[in-house]
């Protein structure tokens, strides 16, 4: 018995894994978001009722301009752009987590959040920043890359 549960706890902490990170509505009625942001963080989007969820992979930024970090990322689940899927909504909501390690001890964190009009079939850009001063922003943009209507929220999901 002991020999059955230990070969299916790897499949169970996986299965728990992937019940906390955003799963991506399917069908052609879906809006696509791509992360970029010029720090390493994590995108998250808002699924109501449940909070923010962490996509798979995280954003990633490469020191310098060579393919050898490409390798590396995949393995990490990190990438130079998330692309996701959203339902339509005149509410969506996406976010990006930032932390990193300070020098001396401590952590930089901060989230960020915009809510913005998901529309079946576009596709929107949503760029992370972090500034020297440590403030972090998120804007979203269309396709055409034309501001889209976006405004800063809290770090909440309507139920």
């Amino acid at each position: 018995m002991i020999r059955i549960t230990t070969a299916l706890l790897p499949l169970a902490l996986l299965t728990g894994c992937q019940m906390f990170a955003y799963q991506e509505p399917t069908g052609a009625d879906t809006a696509t978001v791509t992360f970029t942001g010029d720090a390493a963080a994590q995108p998250a989007v808002c699924v109501p009722g449940s909070g923010f969820k962490d996509t798979r992979e995280a954003l990633a930024v490469k020191p310098w301009e060579t393919n050898a970090f490409d390798k590396l990322f995949q393995t990490m689940k990190k990438s130079e752009t998330v692309t996701v899927a959203l339902a339509p909504s005149d509410q969506a909501r996406v976010g990006v987590v930032f932390s990193e390690a300070r020098a001396g001890g401590g952590r930089d964190r901060c989230r960020v959040a915009a809510q913005f009009e998901a529309r079946a079939g576009e596709r929107y850009q949503a760029r992370f920043t972090r500034t020297d001063t440590g403030a972090c922003g998120l804007e979203i943009r269309g396709e055409d890359g034309a501001r889209a209507d976006a405004v800063p929220v809290d770090w909440q999901c309507p139920d």
